[in-house]
């Protein structure tokens, strides 16, 4: 059901409700689902309208848009995204359906541990928010959608909020909810001379983006691209760039990746590294469903508790580290895994290039080494099917941990320091490497370009200069340089406020009625992120200390409050994205007055 009402359109509407959901992705549509789940109760009383704002409403919201190349794949497994609550996220609204991305996909064919293409993702979002506009009570709720942007919302911090959209529209509403997502933010001090030395020596720059953003075929004809970062955007890119390139993929049972690359003609070498040189991991591959989620032995919820109470905070490499250390220990010494279950050797397979960052010889063939170790122990080998039970047990562990790391966090109780050095630091490139890789076809992808010559590593310590003199881009680690006539940031952009180019973000923060967040630890010394401040995790604080009750913010903008949220939502984890998007669900409906 669509509808472009505007503010009091006709006196029938004088008596309803109303609300607003902005940001249709993932957390935008939980939101939504729950409310439709919490106007089904017998406490519900009176009449809401629910106006849902996407640019990209209805296809899934911006990153996960059905209309999307397939090229683009998830970086988990089908059966470990779902849009729907279970026991283990305690919810106080009744769950009417299960559906998880696996049951959804089932239907076109993807397999339940398969990484679907992220536009599979976003059919199963419209399915979610299509269910839930059929299953919604018009007499109690009435749902709208707008295909726009919000770029500004006001009104007193406990009143209602007036929001205006790109197209003109203007919305007054009790309360909103604000599930942006990632949002566009002005290039940092470094690329803007990145780009700016592009422009003078006619070199191609991309900075940090959206892989849906990104012009690949700016970067075919040339001759080298330094590449900076190891993470899922540069597995994206690769998918990418070898499509536009017209290159091909071809299987190849010589090959140590299994496949064989046959290039379009226009590709660049690639050169690629980045600070900490930490190289992701593909996820386990499974022929059947992945096994259960991992229940911590060690680093329970009881420790978690325990340790979150210490009134000098928690030091992770002297509280916290050792525990993570005996729980995969432990883990692997039940399972008979007794050689990995020594602390040395985990550390080693936990940062293979060590921990200093510091360039190291012959990173080229030590990172490719890894990356061939990591694909046969993921995926199997002729003579050993299927993952190696060490490593899927290590992958289980970690991504539990991870868990438990993030509630660490949420609690506060770390040590600012800890909390900066350690865990955003070391660590959180450790989980990322195991729990957070990308699927096994797209290591074999970056394997077969590395075989075929047109991918080069330079482990950790990569540093990138400006030759004026040459017109090129010098990239590499150590002493060693190569020059390069392009370059590509490939990450996303920072959470940081002061630099959002988001027209709703940006007003808030010229009138003050935003302000950043500091780190939620102990100790004396505050550092500031780049996230914003909210109150009781949602609402955000103006910086004269303002709570703006009826703004309600979920995901990526308040990552600082909200640690673990960002992940997609895991069944039987007691997902974050999920048990926030409930809470504010009754937010909103309180807000209305109807709970």
């Amino acid at each position: 059901m669509t509808s472009r009402s505007a503010t009091r359109q006709h006196p029938a509407d004088e008596r309803r409700a109303r609300v607003a959901v902005v940001g249709m992705g993932p957390r935008g549509t939980a939101v939504l689902e729950r409310l439709v789940a919490a106007s089904s109760t017998s406490t519900w009383q009176g009449q809401v309208d629910v106006h849902i704002i996407d640019p990209h409403v209805g296809l899934g919201g911006a990153v996960w848009r059905y209309d999307q190349s397939p090229v683009l794949l998830m970086n988990t497994a089908t059966s470990q995204t779902t849009q729907y609550p279970d026991e283990s996220c305690h919810p106080i609204l009744p769950v009417p359906h299960r559906e998880t991305l696996a049951d959804h996909a089932a239907v076109a064919g993807i397999a339940a541990a398969e990484c679907a293409p992220r536009a599979a993702f976003g059919r199963y979002l419209a399915h979610v928010l299509e269910q839930a506009e059929h299953e919604a009570d018009p007499t109690r709720l009435r749902i709208h959608r707008h295909s726009s942007e919000v770029i500004d919302a006001t009104g007193d911090a406990d009143g209602s909020q007036l929001l205006l959209l790109a197209d003109g529209t203007r919305l007054s509403v009790d309360a909103a909810a604000f599930a942006l997502g990632h949002l566009p933010t002005a290039h940092g001090p470094r690329s803007r001379q990145y780009a700016e030395a592009a422009r003078r020596h006619g070199l191609v720059h991309i900075g940090p983006a959206n892989p849906l953003d990104v012009d690949y075929t700016s970067l075919l004809g040339r001759e080298r691209i330094a590449v900076q970062g190891l993470g899922l955007n540069f597995y994206d890119a690769i998918g990418m760039l070898t499509h536009v390139a017209g290159g091909r993929f071809v299987p190849d049972t010589s090959a140590p990746s299994g496949l064989r690359y046959l290039p379009g003609g226009s590709e660049p070498t690639l050169l690629v590294g980045s600070r900490s040189g930490m190289l992701y991991r593909p996820k386990p591959e499974l022929p059947g469903i992945l096994p259960e989620p991992y229940t911590p032995q060690v680093l329970t919820g009881e420790r978690v508790m325990d340790l979150a109470v210490r009134a000098d905070g928690v030091d992770h490499h002297r509280d916290v580290r050792p525990l993570m250390v005996a729980e995969l220990s432990r883990a692997l010494t039940q399972a008979g895994h007794h050689k990995l279950a020594e602390e040395q050797t985990l550390m080693a397979l936990l940062y293979p290039h060590g921990r200093g960052g510091g360039a190291v010889p012959d990173a080229h063939a030590m990172s490719v080494d890894v990356l061939q170790q990591a694909l046969e122990a993921s995926a199997g080998t002729p003579d050993r099917p299927g993952p190696d039970p060490a490593w899927l047990l290590i992958f289980r562990v970690l991504t539990a941990l991870r868990i438990q790391i993030n509630r660490l966090a949420g609690l506060g109780a770390y040590t600012t320091d800890s909390l900066v050095a350690d865990v955003d630091g070391q660590l959180k490139n450790a989980f990322a490497s195991w729990a957070s890789g990308p699927p096994v076809l797209r290591v074999r992808q970056v394997l077969a370009l590395a075989e075929a010559g047109l991918l080069e590593f330079t482990g950790p310590g990569m540093r990138l200069e400006i030759d004026d003199e040459k017109g090129c881009f010098l990239a590499g680690a150590g002493e060693r340089r190569l020059s390069c006539d392009g370059l590509l940031e490939a990450h996303l952009p920072p959470v940081d406020l002061s630099g959002s180019a988001s027209p709703l973000l940006r007003a808030w923060r010229e009138r003050r009625e935003i302000r950043r967040d500091h780190w939620d630890a102990r100790g004396p010394r505050q550092v500031a992120t780049g996230s914003i401040a909210v109150d009781g995790l949602y609402a955000p604080i103006g910086a004269d200390g303002r709570v703006y009750e009826r703004r309600l913010m979920l995901g990526v903008p308040v990552s600082t409050a909200q640690p673990g949220s960002q992940i997609s939502a895991q069944p039987g984890t007691g997902a974050q994205l999920l048990v926030n998007a409930e809470a504010v669900a009754v937010r909103l409906a309180h807000a209305a007055g109807v709970l």
